[in-house]
């Protein structure tokens, strides 16, 4: 797409067409919008469903990474996939 958008040739090299146009390869354009929709599920401009999924780990005591903004990661010991949606 981005090389019939600009004209380019079949034989030339996309990756300089991609870099002038910002756009990112696939697997990085996969990361980046799950980034954005976690950024975004933390300040409170996505879903309300999307934003239940994410916690923010509250320390017990006074700790240096209290700074840090760290998620909770839910333990799941179930075999069901939905369990395992935002597993590690």
């Amino acid at each position: 797409a981005a090389g019939f958008m600009t004209g380019t040739r079949w034989h030339d090299h996309i990756t300089p067409v991609l870099a002038d146009l910002h756009w990112l390869p696939i697997q990085y354009r996969a990361k980046f919008y799950v980034l954005i929709l976690g950024f975004r599920a933390l300040h409170d401009t996505a879903p309300a469903y999307l934003s239940a999924l994410l916690q923010r780990y509250v320390p017990t005591h006074s700790l240096c990474s209290a700074d840090q903004e760290l998620l909770v990661v839910p333990c799941s010991r179930c075999k069901s996939r939905g369990d395992r949606a935002f597993a590690v």
